[in-house]
């Protein structure tokens, strides 16, 4: 059984992974085939009959009505839930609780939950696909010269990810680096706002909302831009992070727990102060035109770390652990 809330990329990467694994997932969508919580267990409850594993997430809306079922059930921790939830204590109730992050791993031990029930399973990334070398996007169909340098967002258009924070910094150091241009991909609840934003700080022309890129076409993107950014709250472990970090694009990140897991600063990118633009823009500033920016040393070992704990299908053989108790 595979239980979530809506549906999005993330699902159909957990859904092909299970398959991977020799599973035959049955799906429960809680907004889509059931409407609430009361009908998501009762629907989980009928098709688990038997004894089928149940693996579900996020934690918070969905694994939350699941606990105590005659099954085992197994919490899939989406990062951000483990951070917004006010009670964790019942988390010990799981039979098994897969979590993609270190940090997040020190909450739940926190909260109870023993460490013979936790997996650590980081949202990785295909190495073989996400890699420094191959093609690289061509830019100027967006309006971008081909000289200039760039910096990327690809997170979700949404508070959490603070994509307006990118947007005032980039305004603060386009005034004295005029070569640089910001590439916004995704959209989300802000898009509007954001565009607006982007209008009243006079950088619309330097700033392109690009929409939501596909799986296969990020690489080269990756590849493309000088900086990687996200400027996000809170985060278990980033698969945008990561797929940055394997394709060699210097990683410029909030200094979460999450991110910190990922990002030593100066060994395998740049740390800045969360929340904080005007912190964003003074290192953007400082490492864009100061000496110091080791980036060749530094995308290696970026890569190397991606390629030793992050690579999803030598991960996954984890996720078959959690699910049969084996």
């Amino acid at each position: 059984m595979y239980a979530t809330a809506g549906w999005g990329i993330h699902d159909d990467r957990w859904t092909a992974a299970l398959r991977s694994l020799g599973f035959e997932p049955r799906i429960v969508r809680l907004g889509i085939d059931v409407k609430d919580g009361d009908e998501l267990r009762g629907s989980v409850a009928r098709l688990s009959q038997g004894g089928v594993p149940v693996l579900a997430g996020p934690l918070d809306t969905v694994t939350n009505h699941l606990r105590g079922l005659p099954t085992r059930v197994v919490g899939l921790s989406w990062g951000f839930d483990i951070h917004q939830m006010d009670d964790r204590s019942w988390l010990g109730e799981l039979d098994a609780l897969v979590i993609d992050s270190l940090a997040t791993a020190e909450l739940v031990e926190q909260a109870g939950v023993q460490p013979a029930a936790i997996t650590f399973l980081p949202w990785g990334v295909e190495v073989d696909s996400f890699t420094p070398t191959g093609p690289r996007a061509d830019l100027t169909p967006f309006g971008i010269p081909s000289n200039a340098r760039t910096l990327l967002s690809l997170r979700a258009h949404e508070p959490l990810y603070r994509v307006a924070d990118i947007i005032d910094a980039f305004a603060l150091v386009s005034e004295t680096i005029l070569d640089l241009h910001l590439i916004i991909g995704h959209t989300g609840s802000l898009t509007k706002r954001l565009q607006h934003q982007a209008q009243a700080l006079g950088v619309s022309d330097r700033t392109h909302f690009i929409g939501t890129i596909a799986e296969r076409e990020l690489p080269p993107l990756l590849r493309a831009c000088d900086v990687y950014i996200s400027a996000s709250e809170v985060d278990g472990t980033s698969v945008t992070l990561l797929q940055a970090m394997a394709c060699g694009a210097p990683a410029l990140v909030s200094d979460t727990p999450g991110n910190r897991d990922w990002v030593s600063e100066g060994r395998t990118g740049h740390l800045f102060a969360t929340g904080d633009a005007s912190d964003l823009a003074q290192v953007l500033e400082r490492k864009l035109t100061g000496p110091g920016f080791k980036i060749r040393a530094m995308t290696a070992e970026a890569r190397r770390l991606v390629t030793h704990e992050a690579d999803w299908s030598a991960n996954l053989p984890r996720l078959a652990q959690a699910l049969t108790g084996a």
